[in-house]
């Protein structure tokens, strides 16, 4: 009598280097006979047999998160197998130990110690990878190697996508569709950046090759995928391991024939090139979206930050994207409360924010992360104070980004299809707006991933979504 399939389930936290991990796994394990499912507290419902939980540990509030998760399965489902990995598993964290036993934390770049796991298999903890270190210690880009950093190289570097796999957009539930696809082009960080502790959990910095990430393309094409979203946790120093820069990536991805459209995820000013600029404005292959972290509009909040530039390189670069690419839509960051920014930098922040080429911002309060050079510093801010600033941030910034979405209206947008509710099908324009259709506008066999040109004729200011016909 054959064995019923595994029932596992996914919960993934943080960054899209922890959801290109959960998109590896969960292409591993069709491949081993398991079903997807949902991790769902309904009594109706059967729990899973196994549930990863992808964790991320950017700061302590999401450790404290991702361990309310866990004791809640424990609690409601207790004859369900619980498996973690991310980030925090990385560090070893004590109380993950206790819920879960050891051999169920495993973090992030060990596939093959998470599968046996998930299976219930004996596994053998797998040897660092090698990586090889220049011999001057310094890429050929001019940044310094840091050594002490893990020598770790995650899942999506070192395993393609599996050309028995249907597609991603089969994958156990978390990617709907054969849409959007985040591909993994680079991993790791060397940038310090006084708030993070990243770098010690995903290491320094590791490059796939322009052959491993043109496979990719190719097969993403082949599948049906419309949008494929680069993205890696330091994106803008793909290639200073390897000999290579960003701009070798975009020429080697546009060569490929009938690639789908591009998006690039985050980058830093100081990445983002007048060259590479240049190169994205001249192809038809790429969004007219670029999210460029600035997260601090100050000066003395970027440098206590350790960040590697300063507002004149980050508002030249601002309205070089601005002039070359007309009408591209434009994303930040700003981390506001960080410890000793006073209230006039808040201020005079929001003054530079309102007079940048900037459609809309992510906000984040300042929250420690115990083992971060920025938890030493002076002058910290209360908690309550910091989520007054951040309120006062994201009103602001919404406006400014429904004056952006109305800027869109009565355009043609060009749209990849997502999903369908109710009367509607949603999906997300070149320039990274929500959008709404009506079902009757479309034609009767659509599917997810047909792009299509549509019209846009208002913005839902609750929502923040366009609706289009």
């Amino acid at each position: 009598m054959s064995r019923e399939p595994m029932r596992v389930a996914f919960k993934t936290f943080g960054c899209r280097s922890n959801y290109a991990d959960s998109v590896e796994l969960q292409a591993s394990l069709l491949e081993h006979d398991s079903t997807p499912c949902n991790l769902a507290f309904d009594e109706t419902a059967p729990a899973p047999d196994v549930v990863v939980i992808n964790t991320c540990t950017v700061t302590n509030s999401a450790d404290r998160e991702a361990l309310r998760l866990i004791r809640k399965v424990k609690a409601e489902q207790p004859e369900t197998r619980i498996i973690v990995t991310g980030c925090m598993a990385e560090l070893g964290e004590k109380a993950l130990t206790e819920l879960v036993g050891a051999e169920n934390v495993i973090g992030p770049g060990r596939r093959q110690e998470v599968l046996a796991a998930i299976r219930g298999a004996e596994h053998v903890a797998s040897p660092e990878p090698e990586v090889d270190v220049p011999l001057a210690k310094i890429y050929e880009s001019g940044r310094r190697v840091k050594k002490s950093l893990p020598q770790r190289r995650s899942i999506s570097l070192q395993h393609s996508i599996s050309s028995e796999v249907a597609g991603p957009g089969a994958m156990m539930g978390e990617i709907r569709g054969r849409s959007r696809y985040h591909l993994r082009v680079q991993e790791g960080c060397e940038n310090s950046c006084t708030f993070c502790i990243i770098p010690q959990t995903r290491g320094r910095l590791s490059s796939r090759s322009l052959e491993d990430v043109t496979s990719d393309v190719e097969h993403l094409r082949d599948v049906g995928f419309s949008e494929i979203v680069l993205t890696g946790t330091h994106l803008g120093g793909y290639g200073e391991d390897i000999g290579l820069n960003l701009r070798d990536l975009l020429e080697a991805i546009t060569s490929v024939s009938g690639v789908p459209r591009i998006r690039l995820s985050s980058i830093d000013p100081n990445d983002l090139t007048s060259d590479i600029v240049d190169f994205i404005a001249g192809s038809h292959h790429f969004c007219p979206h670029l999210h460029i972290c600035v997260q601090a509009f100050s000066d003395r909040t970027l440098k206590r930050m350790n960040r590697k530039y300063r507002m004149d390189e980050a508002r030249e670069i601002l309205w070089y994207v601005s002039q070359k690419l007309p009408g591209c839509c434009i994303g930040s960051d700003v981390i506001t409360g960080f410890p000793g920014e006073s209230r006039q930098e808040v201020e005079e922040g929001i003054e530079e924010f309102l007079r940048l080429p900037i459609s809309y911002l992510h906000v984040f309060p300042y929250s420690e992360r115990s083992g971060t050079a920025a938890t030493r510093l002076d002058g910290a801010i209360a908690v309550p104070e910091r989520k007054r600033r951040a309120a006062r941030w994201r009103a602001i910034a919404s406006r400014k980004h429904q004056e952006f979405l109305r800027s869109l209206c009565g355009q043609e947008l060009e749209t990849v299809l997502e999903q369908e509710k109710e009367a509607y099908v949603f999906g997300t324009s070149a320039e990274f707006a929500s959008v709404r259709i009506s079902r009757e506008s479309l034609s009767a066999n659509w599917r997810p991933g047909d792009l299509v040109r549509v019209r846009a004729t208002q913005v839902n200011e609750e929502s923040g979504i366009i609706e289009c016909h």
